[in-house]
């Protein structure tokens, strides 16, 4: 899959009602994902996850490589 590709499947699957706020603060329409836990955050709180030393990135901004998409664990792609 391209990177475009796969942004496109993020946008996709924060639009779902169960993605669609932050899984921390409750904040609308997330733009970070902790692909780690598979959680879509908002900016705030994607700052502290990294404190955390979560691992986070923008779905807009970022490059997202096939397998943080694809496979079932550690994705924020549920199937």
């Amino acid at each position: 899959m391209t990177n475009e590709r796969n942004k496109k499947i993020l946008l996709e699957l924060v639009k779902q009602p169960e993605n669609s706020r932050c899984a921390d603060c409750g904040a609308p329409e997330p733009d970070w994902a902790s692909y780690k836990i598979g959680v879509f955050v908002c900016l705030n709180c994607s700052g502290i996850h990294r404190s955390l030393s979560s691992r986070v990135k923008s779905i807009r901004l970022d490059n997202w490589e096939d397998d943080l998409v694809e496979r079932p664990e550690g994705s924020v792609d549920p199937s």
